[in-house]
């Protein structure tokens, strides 16, 4: 048997550990999106590459502000 995830499986595991550091700096819907919007000219983490949301997920990983605008 093989610990390989789908495509999809890898995405959604992004979607959720993004989500859940979302909720650990306090960010809204809105301060992620205008992120998203600032950084990779897209509204949306579904819009994201699987390379541009694990990027993201990094980035939220290292960060302890509570708002993306202290960067």
């Amino acid at each position: 048997m093989t610990d390989q995830k789908t495509e999809g499986q890898r995405l959604e595991d992004l979607m959720i550990k993004t989500e859940v550091e979302m909720q650990r700096l306090g960010w809204t819907t809105e301060q992620g999106r205008e992120h998203l919007v600032k950084y990779y000219g897209k509204r949306s983490r579904l819009l994201l590459t699987e390379d541009q949301l694990d990027n993201f997920l990094l980035f939220l990983q290292l960060t302890d502000s509570p708002t993306p605008n202290n960067q």
